[in-house]
Formats: structure tokens, sequence, C-alpha cells
């Protein structure tokens, strides 16, 4: 049986003001706060599926495919976090899931969605040995919407994709 990892990690959070996923301070008096420390994998789960991964080499862009035949990619059309240069063995941070915001409403896109998402969550599968699922379907009252849900231990974190 593989041995588990322990989560501690900086508690991340969706605002409900904003919308965005930040930081956990929790209050500590006199207006000052500490950040919070989360020991489930939904912190980890947030990075890994909320951050865009570098597209590979072969990868095409979204905004290649719609460009005219000749057109070079722009510097930065391949996304990514700068710090993947400093992790071991070629490693990267985050999702692929942003190539599909173009993508058309057919299984094609549902299915390369969970196989994205099933990449980011990999890393954290390996390290701390545990299993996640993923689980990606069409948004009934939003057909253009893909629900897409990743769960572990009790936790689950979901997010939304938009497609054409």
């Amino acid at each position: 049986m593989p041995t588990t990892t322990q989560f501690c990690t900086m508690q991340m959070g969706i605002s409900p003001l904003t919308g965005g996923c930040d930081l956990v301070i929790a209050p500590s008096g006199n207006g000052r706060g500490r950040i919070d420390i989360d020991r489930t994998p939904a912190s980890s789960l947030l990075i890994a599926i909320g951050t865009d991964r570098r597209a590979d080499p072969d990868d095409v862009t979204p905004d290649m495919q719609t460009a005219p035949t000749g057109t070079a990619a722009g510097l930065f059309s391949r996304r990514g976090w700068v710090g993947d240069i400093l992790l071991p063995s070629g490693q990267r941070l985050g999702s692929r899931v942003w190539l599909y915001e173009r993508g058309k409403r057919n299984e094609a896109t549902r299915t390369g969605i969970a196989e994205a998402l099933t990449e980011a969550v990999a890393p954290i599968e390996d390290y701390h040995g545990i299993e996640v699922s993923v689980d990606v379907q069409w948004n009934s009252s939003h057909r253009e919407w893909l629900n897409a849900t990743v769960s572990t231990l009790g936790t689950a974190v979901m997010t939304q994709v938009q497609t054409l």
C-alpha cells in the first residue's frame, strides 16, 4: 500500500467579492491576520486546475486556430508559469484547459479537457499517494459551458470552461 503524504499548504479560496482565487487570511486581532494553513487537498487542486500550464510545442493555441496560414505564434502565446524552469526534470505547473477556449461543443473537446485536468493533477496524485477523480460534463442550462470537477479525499473543486 502506498504511503500518503499529508497536506500542509497555504490556504487558497475563492473571494465572494471578486470571484478570484486568493490566499485566505484568518483574523488574529487588531486588524491583523495570518495566512491560514490548509491540511486538505483543496488548495493544491485549485492551483493545479486554475493556473495555465505552458502549451507543448505541437499544441495549437486558441489565437492560432483562426490565424491566417503562415502566421507565426506570438511570443507569449504558449502561456505558462515562468517558474516552471526551476522545477525538476521538466515538470510543469497548471493545466492546459485554456487550449480549449475556442473548442467546439463536441465530445473531442470534453475528453480533451478531461485529459488536461488529469495531467494537471497527476503530480498531486504521485506526490501525496492518492487517487484524484476527474469528471467533465456539459452544463444542462448553458450548453456552451462544461462543468469540470476534480475530487479526492472528500474534497471537490469545480471549474467551468466556456467553449464556442
